[in-house]
């Protein structure tokens, strides 16, 4: 059994939680006694000095638990319990979420702050070095785990593992709303599944690109931290990465990643063009679409054989009819000609 003591106490913290005073408490319950009393006859009820319980029904008047007459803006009334009481709450939540809001603000600010004392006592740690082909793809991992708005990827050769930044577009990133922009090296797209993933990444809806040579390969996530190898082996223990946290040296390797962007040419999926028509109000087959884009993303002959799963033979065929299509006398003066007409 709860004694009274307990019940006061039970009582008391549910006021507080609410932001009312104990003596507020005492004024508010008087006032839903005798609601037509005022705070004169409040006063008197409970025996105390008029101005202390006029200072409190001002507070109550501010929670919102008392409200001004029509009739008489001076005097003051109880609101409904009902509807009083939780306007309070909701005043009171919206109080926490902005609390939680600054806090979090703050929060990343002294963090900002407190890391860069860090960096300036020890400057080594900018740098963290990582041995292995199996601690470099734990590591990846763990980088994509973390991030929270944004992961770009320059994808290219050599490769640690099979799925080596791949990954960036199949971990559930998407579902987690982060965003991903994944840039291919033309040549790295000859890697066994590289060129399905590509193409199911474009399907999925992430902004996907290929460049004819990557200058590097990188996995920078948030643009505060970066993977990039230190070697050019693809094996064993041989293999060594660098972590490079938020820095100038980060900020570059994001300038980086843009330029090659903008560089870059986009890997769009089958029958759409870049306005948005589709190939066949052009008069083009879905064929005759797919090896425009295809082309136009600047892969090698050899990938575009393996994805349309034709000999290099047949591909030059279908190249010539398309230069034919287009009057064209070579693969420039076509790939001009299909831009002109709004299919690149």
């Amino acid at each position: 059994m709860v004694h009274d003591e307990d019940d006061e106490e039970l009582v008391n913290a549910r006021w507080q939680a609410l932001g009312v005073r104990p003596f507020d408490q005492e004024v508010y319950l008087e006032a839903l006694r005798h609601p037509q009393m005022g705070v004169a006859g409040w006063a008197v009820g409970l025996c105390a000095p008029v101005t202390r319980v006029r200072r409190a029904a001002d507070r109550l008047l501010e929670l919102g638990l008392l409200h001004r007459t029509a009739r008489q803006r001076s005097r003051l009334a109880p609101v409904d319990p009902q509807l009083a009481v939780r306007a309070v709450v909701r005043r009171r939540q919206e109080e926490v979420d902005r609390l939680v809001e600054a806090a979090g603000s703050l929060s990343e600010q002294l963090a900002d702050t407190y890391e860069h004392g860090r960096l300036r006592a020890r400057p080594e740690r900018i740098l963290e070095v990582v041995e292995g082909a199996d601690e470099t793809s734990a590591q990846i991992g763990e980088l994509l785990a973390d991030a929270d708005a944004e992961v770009c990827v320059i994808d290219a050769p050599p490769y640690v593992s099979p799925n080596e930044h791949g990954r960036a577009v199949d971990d559930g990133l998407r579902a987690r709303g982060i965003r991903s922009r994944v840039l291919y090296d033309a040549q790295g797209l000859d890697h066994a599944g590289k060129f399905p993933r590509a193409m199911a990444a474009v399907a999925a809806g992430e902004q996907v690109r290929v460049v004819a040579s990557a200058p590097l390969k990188l996995l920078l996530v948030d643009g505060r931290v970066a993977l990039l190898p230190l070697t050019g082996s693809e094996s064993g223990q041989r293999h060594r990465s660098v972590v490079v946290h938020g820095s100038t040296l980060t900020d570059a390797l994001q300038e980086l990643f843009e330029v090659v962007w903008r560089q870059a040419a986009p890997l769009r999926g089958r029958g759409q063009l870049p306005d948005g028509r589709l190939a066949r109000e052009e008069g083009l087959t879905a064929a005759e679409q797919e090896l425009v884009e295809l082309l136009g993303s600047g892969l090698t002959d050899e990938v575009i054989a393996r994805h349309l799963g034709v000999s290099d033979r047949t591909l030059r065929r279908r190249v010539r009819e398309l230069q034919d299509r287009l009057g064209s006398t070579g693969r420039f003066q076509a790939g001009v000609r299909a831009a002109q007409r709004g299919w690149l």
